[in-house]
């Protein structure tokens, strides 16, 4: 069974008195320790997408299935949960606690879920993002690349399901987007991490596995690239 599966997924709203479609019947599976682009122009429903995997949002129509588990047919609490557990996600802008330092932010969702964190794991994470001398630094210490790999390996952390990635080398110049890139396909591989990236660089979705574009709410493209 796959681990991702997206069917007939439908966005509508209303700006005014027109009707907008950000997703319009979007069907497609991943298989667990995939590495995939989500690509597309601006508007093009791309992000929808990632809100309503990451279960952030809800469709108008349509079915998502994580581990065969329908996310939309979860409580408000089941969904909480779901959240913390079954996805991971990384965001352009962070989203670090400027009070806390890079440890506390990394371990942060598994004390909200009253987990005790396992420290060989958390050693290995840091190590493979190179994070092992600035675990006492606050965010404001630290580069955006830097802030940008401890909120991977906060995502990391809880073990996910599903590594969303939104936009995560957006607001980095493009030698620290090479390396975030990079650091997402090293845990891809040697932690065998399924990962959905939206980007707007070709470049980037050129270093994933699989492309699956859209435009204007619809799949126009999916394409395998290894």
């Amino acid at each position: 069974m796959p681990i991702l599966q997206v069917e007939h997924l439908k966005k509508h709203y209303e700006v005014y008195t027109e009707k907008v479609r950000a997703l319009d019947d979007v069907s497609f599976t991943v298989e667990a320790g995939e590495f995939v682009a989500i690509t597309g122009t601006s508007g093009s429903g791309k992000s929808t997408l990632m809100h309503l995997i990451g279960g952030v949002d809800t469709p108008t129509d349509g079915k998502v299935f994580v581990d065969g588990v329908d996310v939309f047919a979860q409580t408000r609490s089941q969904l909480a949960v779901y959240r913390r557990r079954k996805v991971g996600l990384i965001y352009q802008f962070y989203n670090l606690i400027p009070m806390l330092n890079a440890r506390e932010n990394i371990l942060l969702p598994l004390e909200l879920d009253r987990k005790v964190p396992d420290d060989d794991k958390l050693r290995s994470i840091l190590k493979l993002l190179g994070l092992t001398e600035k675990v006492s630094c606050y965010p404001n210490h630290l580069s955006g690349g830097q802030q940008q790999r401890v909120a991977i390996a906060r995502a990391l952390m809880t073990e996910p399901s599903l590594l969303l990635a939104d936009e995560p080398t957006g607001n980095l110049d493009s030698k620290n987007s090479d390396e975030i890139i990079r650091l997402l396909r090293d845990s891809n591989q040697k932690l065998g991490q399924t990962i959905l990236i939206v980007t707007h660089d070709e470049k980037v979705a050129a270093k994933t596995d699989r492309v699956i574009e859209i435009d204007d709410g619809k799949i126009v493209r999916d394409e395998r690239l290894v």
